[in-house]
This record gives C-alpha cells, structure tokens and sequence, in this order.
C-alpha cells in the first residue's frame, strides 16, 4: 500500500475523525483508519471503507430517530429468522435486508413498518392510535379528543398518592368528570368503562403496559405502579391544575380508598350496564 500523496509505504493504524455526507447532511464519525506516518494523510482499505459507511448511517439513523442496523439484526433475531426468512416476513427483497443491516438507511415508511413487524410495545401503540383517533370526541370522552401526553402527566401527578392502577384509576376518573362537571369538558379525553372494580379508563391495561415499556413507570412489585420522572404539570390549564389538586388531595389522606368506596356509589356507575362506556352526562350527580 503506498500513500496517495507522498507514496511513503510506512502507515499507522489511527482513529480518526470523518465528516461524510449522508443524504445530503454530514455527519461526524470516528473510525479507524490507516494514516500516512509520512504526511500523515488517511488510506483505507475496503474493510475500513464498510466500517466508515456503516457508522455514518448509523450516525444519520440515530439523529432521525430510525433504527439502527444493529437494531434490525436484533429484531431479527429476536425472531429467529434468517434474512431471507426475515424478508418474506416483512414482505421486501432480501436484499433490503442485506443493506439495511450495513449501510444503506431505510426511509421513514420502511422503518415504520418494520417496528410495526417487530416491536409489541409499537404495535401496541399504533393500535391504541388508531383506537383513539377513530371515535370524535363526545359525551363519551368527555367532548374532547383522547390526548395520550395530558394522560401520561395525569398518571405521573396521581401515581405517586395512589400507589396501584386499582386507587389511580379511580382519581383520573373524578379529575377527568370533576372538570367535566365545572367546565364542559373532561381533562385527558379518556372514555371510562364500566368494570368489576368500579370505573375505569377504556384500555387502560393496554396504556399501562406501554408505559411500562417505556419506562414511564416502572413495577414497584405487588400491583404498585411508580413513575419514573416527576409530572410536568405544565401541559395542564390552570383549571386542570386545580381539578388534579383537589383530587390528589383527596386521595392522599387514604391512598384513594375513599375514591374508590364512592365511585361504586355513583350513578354514574350504578346507571351503566357492566363493560360499557360511562357518560360523561351523569358527572352532574358526583358525590365528591
């Protein structure tokens, strides 16, 4: 191997610092490369060359949130398949598979559809979004759309006074009819079902689990839900806020054991048959 620019044959094997172009962005990467111990000028070889484009898109995926090939190769074995069975699972060429898990990005849609393929959790999510986004908001929802952020704050502020989905769901139940009841609409847009245990949101299990695996709560063992993060409270009105508190307030005399007593006394609960939805109609005959 001889050097390009002073043809010295002496090279040191170096990490080195690149800035190659990705669809149409630089990125910057270190990666090893043969340097001229002469001028000092980088050579690579052809596998220096896989490693250099390998780590640039990989580079680029992580900055557009895509998945990374390293990531492909573990959803792949995960499932146990060879490429070629990896492809005819995802419906593409092998050959996709082959670049995808080197150097060549996959678009957003590609992407996309393999974490559908792949990742319970993100199926889980695209289902609940899909769920959400197909009922107009109503008497059911409280005349507002389900909104998974305001949700997800609620289920921190509360979490931490009630301890278990049995007392949390009872607390978001009164924060999102209570607020209904002062100001017309509910606070998160969730729908409430009746169950066994009294009112309860419309998948909740499903909503919970996703937050487990996200770790926006994590499992204290026992049915004990804990959140990682303190609440942004941010996201609320200040009626919201208001609303939240007064609940919060009440549940943190006895961990929501009251909430839960009184929500079996509701109308609310006692008018609606067993698995449907509760109105937000009868919020006008709250007992707290």
């Amino acid at each position: 191997m001889k050097c390009l620019n002073c043809d010295c044959e002496k090279f040191e094997l170096k990490n080195i610092r690149f800035n190659p172009e990705i669809k149409g962005e630089q990125v910057e990467v270190v990666v090893p490369s043969f340097v001229c111990a002469k001028c000092l000028t980088p050579l690579m070889d052809g596998e220096q060359m896989n490693v250099l484009r390998k780590c640039a898109a990989d580079k680029y995926r992580k900055q557009h949130n895509l998945l990374t090939s390293e990531e492909i190769v573990k959803y792949r074995a995960l499932l146990g398949m060879s490429q070629a069975a990896f492809a005819n699972y995802l419906k593409v060429g092998e050959a996709s598979i082959k670049r995808w898990e080197t150097y060549y990005v996959q678009d957003a849609v590609q992407d996309d559809h393999i974490r559908l393929k792949c990742d319970e959790a993100y199926a889980e999510h695209n289902a609940l979004e899909v769920y959400w986004k197909s009922h107009s908001p109503d008497i059911y929802s409280g005349n507002r759309s389900f909104c998974l952020e305001l949700f997800k704050q609620a289920v921190r502020y509360l979490i931490g006074v009630t301890k278990s989905p049995l007392f949390l769901n009872k607390a978001l139940f009164y924060a999102d009819f209570k607020h209904f009841q002062q100001h017309g609409m509910s606070i998160t847009g969730a729908r409430y079902v009746h169950l066994e245990y009294g009112p309860c949101p419309d998948q909740f299990q499903n909503i919970y689990q996703l937050f487990l695996s996200k770790r926006v709560l994590i499992s204290g063992g026992h049915h004990i839900l804990k959140s990682i993060e303190k609440p942004n409270l941010s996201v609320f009105s200040d009626t919201e806020r208001e609303i939240l508190e007064f609940v919060e307030q009440i549940a943190h005399k006895d961990g929501g054991k009251k909430l839960l007593k009184t929500s079996h006394e509701e109308q609310a609960f006692k008018k609606t048959e067993p698995f449907q939805l509760i109105s937000y109609e009868f919020s006008k005959e709250l007992k707290i």
